[in-house]
């Protein structure tokens, strides 16, 4: 249960940069603001890259376990892999 948690929070971060870009906000107002200097393009890309990633690994995880709980119901068994739904 714990790692369902991480990783829904691991999905919930990325997507509140993807689509609200939170974080990039946050680290320009707090830390780049007080320095005068605008965020760099490459930054900017660098941070949602970063993000994308983190909400990747959080839609993997849960698309595994979607497979594994339809393998479940329909009675499948996944004793070799997740490959042996194709069997």
């Amino acid at each position: 249960m714990k790692t369902k948690i991480f990783f829904l929070i691991l999905l919930v971060i990325g997507v509140l940069e993807i689509f609200f870009n939170f974080f990039s906000s946050i680290i320009y107002n707090k830390i780049l603001k007080k320095k005068n200097t605008e965020i760099s393009e490459k930054l900017d890309t660098g941070i949602k890259l970063f993000f994308v990633a983190i909400f990747f690994i959080g839609l993997i995880y849960f698309l595994v376990q979607f497979v594994q709980v339809m393998a479940r119901l329909f009675g499948i068994s996944l004793d070799k892999g997740i490959l042996d739904i194709f069997k």
